[in-house]
C-alpha cells in the first residue's frame, strides 16, 4: 500500500469539511483519479479500521487513517475512476459494516428536475424531495434531497449512523439550494432528519417536510 501525504488535499477545502462547512464533500470523499492509481476517502468517526474490497477480483486494500478525526484513506493501483468496489468498516465497538460507498455516485437529481424547481415550475415535488427508496445500478437505497438555501452544511442522520451529522454529509447543487445524498443498504423505513448548520454555525435538526 502506498503511504499517503494528507498535504496533497487542499488545506482550506479539508479545514472547511471537517468543521462541518463543506458544501460538496464529495470533492473530498470517494475516489478521485490520481495518475494510474484511484484514492478513496472515507470520513467515518466512529471506525476503528476501514479496508476497501474490490468487486472485480476480491482482493482487500486497507486503508490508513490520515487525520485523526476519522478520514481513512486508500490507494487502489492501476485502477479506472469507476472501479467497483465495498467499504469494510470496523467500529471500536467490535460491529462491522459492509457497504458500497455512498460518495461513490455522480448527481442524481436531473437538470430538468432542477430548471423546473428553481422556475417554480415542479409539480411533483414529493417525488424528487425527502426519502425514496432507490436502485442505482446493482445498488438499492434511499436517495434523500432536500431544499436548504442558506445552510452551510446538511447531512442525513438516523439509527443508520448513530444520529451523527459528520458521517453523511450532503452534497449542495450549485445555484439551486438544493443537497442530495443516496446512501445504499438502507431500508425506506429508516428513522432520520436533516441535521443543518446554518451560516452562522448553529445546528439543528429538521424533519422531512414531505
Amino acid at each position: 500500500m502506498k503511504r499517503f501525504d494528507v498535504s496533497v488535499l487542499m488545506t482550506d477545502e479539508l479545514r472547511a469539511f471537517l468543521q462541518g462547512a463543506h458544501p460538496d464533500p464529495f470533492r473530498i470523499l470517494g475516489p478521485h483519479r490520481l495518475r494510474d492509481d484511484v484514492l478513496v476517502r472515507v470520513f467515518r468517526p466512529d471506525a476503528r479500521e476501514v479496508s476497501i474490497k474490490l468487486d472485480q477480483n476480491g482482493s482487500v486494500v486497507p486503508a490508513e487513517k490520515i487525520q485523526g478525526e476519522g478520514l481513512f484513506q486508500a490507494t487502489l493501483e492501476k485502477c479506472p475512476r469507476d472501479v467497483p468496489y465495498t467499504l469494510k468498516i470496523k467500529r471500536w465497538d467490535g460491529s462491522e459494516q459492509i457497504t458500497r460507498d455512498p460518495y461513490s455516485y455522480g448527481v442524481i437529481m436531473g437538470e430538468v428536475d432542477i430548471h423546473l424547481f428553481a422556475e417554480g415550475q415542479h409539480w411533483r415535488l414529493y417525488d424528487k424531495f425527502g426519502a425514496h427508496l432507490r436502485k442505482l445500478g446493482d445498488d438499492t437505497g434511499v436517495y434523500f434531497a432536500v431544499w436548504a438555501p442558506n445552510a452551510q452544511r446538511v447531512s442525513v442522520v438516523g439509527d443508520f449512523n448513530g444520529w451523527d451529522g459528520r458521517v453523511h454529509a450532503m452534497r449542495k447543487l450549485i445555484g439551486s439550494g438544493i443537497w442530495e445524498l443516496f446512501i445504499p443498504g438502507i431500508g425506506e423505513n429508516a428513522h432520520y432528519k436533516f441535521e443543518i448548520r446554518t451560516g452562522s454555525g448553529a445546528i439543528f435538526l429538521k424533519s422531512d417536510p414531505f
